[in-house]
């Protein structure tokens, strides 16, 4: 009978010997419910991997057994010891990185589906994270492909969370977050807010496209994102219902609500553009913008009703955040740091009449 990994775990199973061979990439490799890895913070036997670094041809799996019928043995007689066996899994090349990416991409689809817009995020987001890994799957080339980008940019942040997610998958033991660097919020390009005065005004410029001022009435009432007035719809009770988008469905209210009133913003009038992407669609957006000579961006009017909502109106985080289609933590660190003068001025004068 031509030995095979079935076959092996098939004897291994008869025997009553509580190890498995498993291929992992191209190398073998047992799995057993084994002690904790010396320096390991678990105190009791768990599911782990033992790295074997041989391929996984005939001569391998002849070997494999053999290992594992003397792991085995060992576990029986309680004197199993991770220093004959203790080789770091990234010295011993299992597989090759296309394999992995391989593996990862497949995981990706099953989950979030495979859409014009998840084809464009894997490949601007995952594959532009994976063009520089090269070599053996070592931990090595994880940190070469990671630090082959700008440090402290976006660039570097994406790439090593990319290739952590890669890292998890082979089981390769690395913590890429060190090599992040000081990348964050105090790396981004200060925003230009506008004020209430300015939005209004800035209105104006779309006088002559009643579709387009829709929108830019839309983003500044709602604080949508571009992409997702083309994914809403507005009730006569001025509520706003995000149909998909970014970050998926919900349900928003205009700050501040005359606007959407003297606006008649529930009166859908959609441009009609097209695009494969919610992407595609920001991009009408900011070209729109642009052509307009408006002041400021599209996403400083969504800067600008978060901030409102927070100080102006008092709107607790939470329902805030919700709102707007992000998390509490984004709310804090993302949109409230760009609280201008004036308004911490106005919140300190709100408090101080609060306390007389």
């Amino acid at each position: 009978m031509k030995l095979t990994i079935e076959v092996i775990n098939d004897r291994l199973k008869a025997a009553k010997i509580g190890v498995k061979v498993e291929a992992r990439g191209d190398r073998l490799s047992l799995r057993a419910t084994l002690p904790p890895k010396p320096g390991s913070n678990k105190t009791k036997p768990y599911q782990q991997y033992l790295a074997l670094g041989i391929y996984a041809n005939p001569a391998g799996l002849q070997r494999a057994l053999a290992e594992a019928q003397i792991v085995g043995g060992l576990l029986a007689r309680g004197e199993f010891d991770w220093n004959r066996y203790l080789i770091d899994e990234q010295e011993l090349g299992i597989g090759d990185w296309a394999e992995w990416i391989e593996k990862l991409r497949n995981d990706y689809f099953a989950q979030k589906g495979d859409t014009p817009n998840t084809q464009f995020t894997w490949k601007n987001d995952y594959e532009a994270a994976f063009k520089n890994l090269k070599g053996e799957v070592t931990s090595a080339s994880l940190i070469a492909a990671a630090t082959s980008t700008t440090a402290n940019s976006r660039s570097r942040k994406r790439t090593c969370e990319k290739l952590q997610l890669l890292a998890e998958l082979a089981e390769i033991k690395i913590d890429l977050k060190p090599y992040i660097g000081n990348y964050g919020n105090a790396q981004t390009k200060p925003r230009n807010i506008p004020t209430d005065d300015q939005i209004i005004q800035v209105r104006s410029l779309f006088d002559n496209s009643p579709n387009w001022q829709w929108v830019y009435g839309v983003i500044a009432a709602y604080g949508l994102r571009s992409h997702e007035v083309f994914y809403c719809e507005i009730s006569q009770n001025l509520a706003c219902h995000v149909l998909e988008g970014k970050t998926g469905e919900r349900i928003c209210y205009p700050l501040h609500p005359e606007w959407a009133t003297e606006w008649h913003l529930w009166l859908m009038k959609k441009p009609r553009c097209s695009g494969k992407t919610y992407r595609d669609y920001g991009k009408r957006v900011t070209s729109t913008f642009w052509r307009r000579d408006v002041p400021f961006d599209a996403y400083d009017l969504r800067h600008a009703y978060c901030i409102r909502g927070s100080v102006r109106y008092k709107l607790p985080v939470v329902t805030m955040a919700s709102w707007a289609g992000h998390s509490p933590v984004v709310h804090y660190q993302t949109y409230n740091r760009w609280i201008s003068e004036v308004e911490h001025a106005k919140a300190f004068e709100d408090l101080r009449s609060r306390l007389q």
